[in-house]
């Protein structure tokens, strides 16, 4: 794709992608974007610690699935949403593409059959997600996911865990590896992780000196 960046490791023998690419849905199906996104509410909330989360979400799951079933505590905002027949028909069309795309690289990757989504507003600069890594139980050790940006531009880190002789996280991040990307998610943009991303791999989106908004729109497979 024109403009667009990857980026394919092996670690262990397995197979790891991000890729991203700019521009990448046309003009009618930003605007409709757009008006959907800043239409719906978001719920906010507290995590565990007791702080309040640093941005506002909605999750969605096709049969109305919590975020983690094995997770001890319940939050009220890991309950799925209904999903409306636009944001389905997003699904539907970003899927198409998500595997098209990964097609191309000629590497076993499963294609995902996305079936939900999770959008998170990020209000400002102040707003953010902590590293991280999207958990197995909902999703599998390797799971695509397909994250869509609108609004302003944030950036959004990748660093790779680091694992000791015996093959144990011994680390959350391995600052010496030049594996660690930084990407400018811009407006109406698409990245990927697929692969071992979610096992060799944690991404967030660190705080920032912005008063704009940003939506991630994130699709996965639930399984």
């Amino acid at each position: 794709m024109e403009d667009s960046v990857s980026y394919l490791y092996n670690i262990n023998g397995e197979k790891t992608l991000f890729y991203y690419q700019p521009n990448f849905l046309d003009n009618d199906e930003l605007i409709k974007i757009n008006n959907w996104i800043k239409s719906q509410t978001y719920k906010g909330g507290y995590c565990i610690s007791g702080n309040e989360i640093p941005r506002l979400q909605n999750w969605y799951q096709i049969n109305k699935k919590y975020f983690c079933e094995d997770w001890k505590c319940r939050y009220d905002r890991w309950k799925s949403e209904q999903y409306d027949d636009y944001l389905l028909n997003l699904q539907k069309l970003v899927n198409v593409k998500v595997n098209n795309i990964i097609k191309g690289y000629d590497i076993d990757f499963q294609l995902p059959n996305f079936n939900s989504c999770l959008v998170n507003k990020y209000r400002n600069g102040n707003d953010s997600i902590k590293p991280h890594r999207d958990t197995m139980n909902s999703f599998g050790e390797y799971p695509t996911i397909a994250g869509l940006s609108f609004g302003t531009k944030r950036k959004f880190v990748i660093k790779k865990v680091h694992y000791d002789s015996n093959n144990i996280l011994s680390a959350k991040n391995d600052s010496n590896t030049n594996m660690n990307l930084e990407f400018e998610l811009d407006n109406n943009s698409l990245i990927i992780m697929t692969g071992g991303s979610q096992k060799y791999f944690t991404h967030e989106i660190p705080k920032e000196s912005t008063t704009e908004e940003r939506y991630s729109i994130t699709f996965r497979e639930y399984l």
